[in-house]
């Protein structure tokens, strides 16, 4: 099994977004769906293989105009990942 190397917070809103615009499958996937309803954040393991694509099926979507109205949104999450790609920290920066 690949070492989930990656850990990043994602909000419901990631989640939705991710599952309908990238193409996850397999134990990510499953990790998605599993999801439980009353939690509004959760961490989620992932290969740096599985960030890599992840960052780049929903790049391919802003750019190519698949998000419609999510696009800020998907924007958004893309980069929230890269920053988690690029400096190891996949923390939400959420003031309350």
């Amino acid at each position: 099994m690949a070492n989930l190397t990656e850990r990043i917070q994602l909000t419901r809103e990631h989640r939705d977004l991710i599952l309908k615009y990238g193409y996850v499958s397999g134990r990510l996937e499953t990790s998605l769906r599993r999801w439980p309803k009353d939690q509004v954040i959760r961490r989620v393991g992932m290969t740096r293989v599985e960030l890599q694509w992840l960052i780049g099926d929903l790049s391919h979507v802003c750019v190519k105009g698949k998000a419609g109205s999510d696009v800020e949104a998907v924007a958004d999450l893309c980069d929230h990942l890269e920053y988690a790609q690029q400096t190891g920290d996949g923390d939400l920066d959420i003031l309350w």
